[in-house]
């Protein structure tokens, strides 16, 4: 009898939590609805809800989600006020992301659109671009952006303090295989500090990779032309033996991790892949 009792305890329980959950979702989708749309509003502009023409929003996953305003743009000058808030502003600016977050705004295509009439945003894993000509705001939002692991220990470099970092990670299935693909920036000062570490790391080189190695930096061609820079390689072994992981032959390597500092730009470029 006693043990029945548990077990209807138990089952009450579990009803209880999926009833409160279920509801904790209903009422934060009836919320959404009340208030709207908001996401804009958020990006240092003054826009509002009747500034916006319509959105159409392209999904949303677990970690990121992609939507595009059209503004309102029935007379000739109404996109010169938010020209204006776009120059004073600045959390605008007309540095173009990295070509893997530009990817991540599919929407826009380069033959179609005007290069210098685009502004752009980005701040704690938020990415947005205003594309004055078209009366348009892509708003792109990443959302690992503050789980994302930084590797300190593995590149020997204590990468806080920086400027900013643009993420780029593709993760999954049971062993959490998949890239990882980002860049720091760093001020000259930090700059100095990294590059004095990284002359004293054994896991560090001043002489350059392979060309073939860096090309898996697909997005940033740029790497294969740095004057001043520092190198890792590693071949990585994914598994749970933990002494294997530190000794395995190169047929059981299931992917391989690549740094690339740079000395004169102070910008960290890192990849890593398993398979």
């Amino acid at each position: 009898m006693k043990n029945k009792n548990i077990v209807l305890i138990v089952l009450l329980i579990i009803v209880a939590l999926f009833l409160t959950n279920y509801l904790s979702i209903k009422i934060t989708k009836l919320y959404y609805e009340e208030q709207g749309d908001t996401d804009y509003q958020n990006l240092g502009l003054q826009i509002e809800s009747h500034d916006i023409e319509y959105c159409t929003q392209y999904g949303y996953t677990n970690f990121s989600k992609y939507k595009v305003y059209k503004i309102k743009n029935y007379h000739s000058d109404s996109m010169d006020v938010f020209k204006k808030q776009l120059e004073n502003n600045n959390l605008w600016s007309k540095n173009k992301f990295y070509k893997y977050i530009m990817a991540k705004f599919y929407e826009i295509k380069e033959d179609e659109i005007a290069i210098d009439e685009l502004y752009y945003y980005h701040k704690k894993g938020v990415y947005a671009i205003f594309d004055i000509k078209n009366a348009k705001l892509h708003y792109f939002e990443n959302g690992i952006f503050d789980n994302h692991s930084n590797y300190s220990e593995i590149l020997d470099i204590k990468i806080n303090n920086y400027i900013d970092r643009e993420i780029y990670s593709v993760r999954g299935g049971p062993q959490n295989d998949g890239v990882d693909y980002y860049t720091y920036e760093f001020t000259e000062e930090k700059g100095n500090e990294i590059k004095k570490t990284l002359s004293k790391s054994k896991k560090w080189s001043s002489e350059k990779l392979d060309d073939n190695i860096l090309e898996s930096f697909e997005y940033n061609e740029e790497v294969l032309f740095i004057k001043n820079g520092y190198y890792h390689y590693e071949l990585v072994c994914r598994t749970s033996d933990k002494n294997k992981k530190y000794n395995f032959t190169e047929e059981e390597a299931t992917g391989w991790e690549i740094g690339v500092y740079d000395i004169d730009k102070n910008i960290l470029y890192y990849y890593w892949t398993s398979y």
